[in-house]
């Protein structure tokens, strides 16, 4: 995966490495690229930035293009496979930050739709069209299928799409396992990757990895957890999911009166030794308060002793 990423060989535990805001709101190149290299250090299998849990709708063209660039200068020094997440509300939008990307060297993109008004049948395949073309045939797109969006995609929708080559996968974010076994059935042909509420199942029914959030707490875990399953340990793989599951139902601390994404996941990461702490979020949304921080983290500690990256 080190040089390009295909429908064949995307497998792994992905990490959504959060973006680091400084207190005068400001990009924190320092800790971004330490964490990047702690991350690295810990033998995940790729990374990425700049999806939901990288903040994308408070990142305005400019700014995404200083992250990226220091996001392709790090990991290009460490031999790390790199994704970008492109999202925004207009394909002009997508395609300036794709263009970006691909010219940095990034491998891929994670590519949500358009979130103000669905697209028509007509300007959903032109969207598609638009993006495949605003990259070199190596660059990887994955489809970030995500409700939050309009034009969500399910199994049979993906099949009118594959003629498009460099659309190597899909980001599966639902709990729904009927649709993912129909997903499975329909386009087997795709990457298709879920995420830790689900890891288990999907990936015992052909999901290649996860795009991870609970990396950034202790990776060690997760990549403990993929090997179990690709190895066929399934009682290992069963009993973690569980424990996850646990995890997640505790973390609701943190979830206060509505936190979703990339606010939660700070928080999280704040509460571990393991990263450098960047729980600072930008407005509307608002960082959760560092006493419930703390709380959530004497939780972990009675609780998930288990979970926790011991260094």
């Amino acid at each position: 995966m080190h040089n390009q990423l295909t429908r064949d060989n995307l497998h792994g535990v992905w990490v959504a490495i959060a973006t680091p805001f400084d207190e005068n709101n400001r990009f924190d190149e320092g800790v971004f690229r330490e964490n990047i290299r702690r991350l690295h250090a810990s033998g995940v299998h790729g990374i990425y930035t700049t999806d939901s849990d990288g903040e994308f709708y408070a990142i305005e063209l400019d700014e995404f293009k200083q992250i990226v660039k220091v996001f392709a200068d790090e990991t290009q020094r460490l031999n790390f496979p790199t994704m970008v997440g492109v999202t925004w509300s207009n394909t002009q939008g997508m395609v300036d930050r794709l263009e970006y990307t691909a010219a940095q060297g990034i491998l891929g993109a994670h590519v949500g739709h358009p979130f103000f008004m669905p697209m028509t049948p007509e300007s959903y395949r032109a969207f598609w069209d638009d993006i495949q073309h605003a990259v070199p045939e190596w660059f990887g797109l994955i489809h970030y299928n995500t409700p939050r969006v309009h034009n969500y995609q399910r199994g049979p929708d993906y099949v009118k799409l594959l003629d498009i080559p460099n659309l190597i996968g899909t980001k599966h974010v639902g709990s729904d396992f009927p649709e993912f076994l129909t997903l499975m059935a329909s386009v087997p042909q795709l990457s298709h990757f879920t995420g830790e509420h689900a890891m288990t199942p999907y990936m015992m029914f052909g999901a290649r990895g996860v795009y991870s959030w609970f990396a950034n707490f202790n990776p060690n875990y997760m990549v403990d957890w993929y090997n179990d399953i690709t190895n066929g340990r399934w009682e290992q793989a069963k009993h973690r999911q569980e424990r996850l599951h646990a995890f997640i139902k505790a973390k609701a601390i943190l979830d206060g009166s509505g936190n979703l994404h990339g606010i939660v996941g700070k928080a999280v990461s704040a509460a571990s030794p393991f990263l450098i702490g960047a729980n600072r979020t930008r407005r509307p949304y608002l960082a959760v308060p560092d006493e419930h921080v703390a709380q959530f983290k004497r939780i972990v500690e009675e609780q998930f002793s288990d979970m926790m990256w011991k260094g």
